[in-house]
């Protein structure tokens, strides 16, 4: 991004069954008696609450005080129509500091037609809004029980981006096939993409009053792979878009917006090994030619390992790298050529996490993370980037209740 600007735990599983009956295809074959009402309609829900604290700069909220700003309330249902059609929709506010306001917002509204389902495949079609399927958690990043630690790597999921790469309006084509213990699930969908504030800021300079609208449509998929069970599984994704924007001092231009991401995860036993790499062209176009040095390829990668210590408590470690260059690792390139920094061009992470799980529904994480760097903090909580402190801590506990 531009600087501009298997589940194993009691209330995974409990999350589980929402995400799987709301946002993603089931994989089951169709039930020979039709289900039972209690069975086809279904209400799940979720309150999350975080307390962060950095050392320096701000990062969901007031951070440096202590900031209890970062909070997550989803109600989501679904029905059951036919054993082919399935209705969803989820309700969610959030509030993570100054990028998002706690408004309550329309998640996802699905409409998903299950043309093709027997013991060992599986196709349809969804309709309206949805989750867009890119990486190992875009889909199910809103409910904490599904995410990696209390914050996405930065370095794959960006925060201030979120919405764009969230969800779209449009539609999916799905297909999941069943060869022994291989399973393979295309994702393919096209849609129009949320664009807010975070996004004006991060791909236009903020001073400059940008605004930002799609240009067509978002288009993109992903194909997994899964042996065992889960035990292993591989990923590709991709999304493109097209940007027009203009600010109160440029004139209109486009930007070209590739995101792609390689996953891998591992699971045996109690342990658990993840990591992701993503690199992201970014091509200006217009603008009077202001905006050319911004030409880059972004990436970002993060290798992630968590240890189930008895049934209740995990641990977890993850480093993460972030690059607004992928060929200038340490942002002195990309400084010169725009005249910020060079810690606003990169961010190198270190993560230490504890979860315990007390009870099936509640869930405590807390975390602390050593960073190097500031690539991926907003500029709406740091308005100022050339005062962002390089080499900084950050502490934060998170409570979440599902049911």
């Amino acid at each position: 991004m531009s600087v501009y600007g298997p589940f194993r735990s009691n209330s995974g599983r409990t999350v589980a069954c929402l995400i799987t009956l709301c946002c993603l295809p089931a994989m089951a074959p169709l039930a020979t008696e039709p289900p039972s009402l209690h069975k086809r309609f279904q209400v799940h829900g979720f309150l999350t609450q975080g307390y962060v604290k950095t050392t320096e700069n701000g990062f969901f909220g007031d951070s440096e005080d202590g900031s209890l700003d970062f909070r997550e309330l989803g109600i989501n249902a679904s029905h059951r129509l036919t054993p082919a059609i399935m209705a969803s929709a989820q309700l969610l506010s959030r509030s993570a500091g100054e990028m998002y306001d706690g408004s309550l917002d329309l998640d996802f509204a699905q409409l998903d037609y299950a043309f093709q389902m027997d013991e060992w495949n599986r196709a349809g079609i969804i309709l309206g809004r949805s989750k867009n399927p890119l990486g190992l958690y875009n889909d199910t990043r809103d409910v904490a029980a599904t995410r990696p630690g209390i914050f996405m790597p930065q370095a794959i999921y960006w925060d201030r981006v979120r919405n764009m790469v969230l969800s779209n309006d449009g539609g999916q084509v799905y297909g999941d096939s069943q060869f022994g213990n291989h399973l393979f699930r295309l994702r393919l969908f096209a849609g129009k993409t949320p664009i807010d504030e975070n996004v004006e800021n991060t791909y236009l300079v903020a001073a400059f009053d940008p605004e930002l609208k799609q240009d067509g449509i978002t288009v993109g998929g992903r194909l997994l792979y899964e042996w065992d069970g889960g035990r292993l599984k591989l990923a590709l994704s991709n999304a493109s878009l097209t940007l027009e924007g203009r600010s109160n001092v440029l004139p209109t231009g486009t930007i070209d917006i590739d995101y792609r991401v390689i996953s891998a995860q591992y699971n045996s036993g109690p342990w658990s090994l993840t990591s992701e790499y993503m690199q992201e062209p970014l091509d200006y176009s217009g603008f009077s030619g202001y905006m050319e040095p911004a030409d880059t390829t972004v990436d970002g990668y993060y290798l992630q390992g968590s240890y189930r210590l008895q049934k209740d408590w995990e641990l977890l470690a993850r480093y993460e790298e972030s690059h607004y260059d992928k060929n200038d690792k340490d942002g002195t390139k990309s400084s010169a050529r725009l005249g910020l920094e060079p810690h606003n061009f990169y961010s190198n992470v270190w993560t230490l996490g504890l979860l315990w799980e007390p009870t099936e529904h509640l869930m405590l994480r807390t975390e602390f993370s050593q960073v190097e760097g500031t690539i991926f903090l907003s500029v709406l909580e740091n308005p100022s980037p050339s005062e962002n402190e390089p080499d900084w801590n950050l502490f934060s506990i998170l409570v979440s209740y599902s049911f």
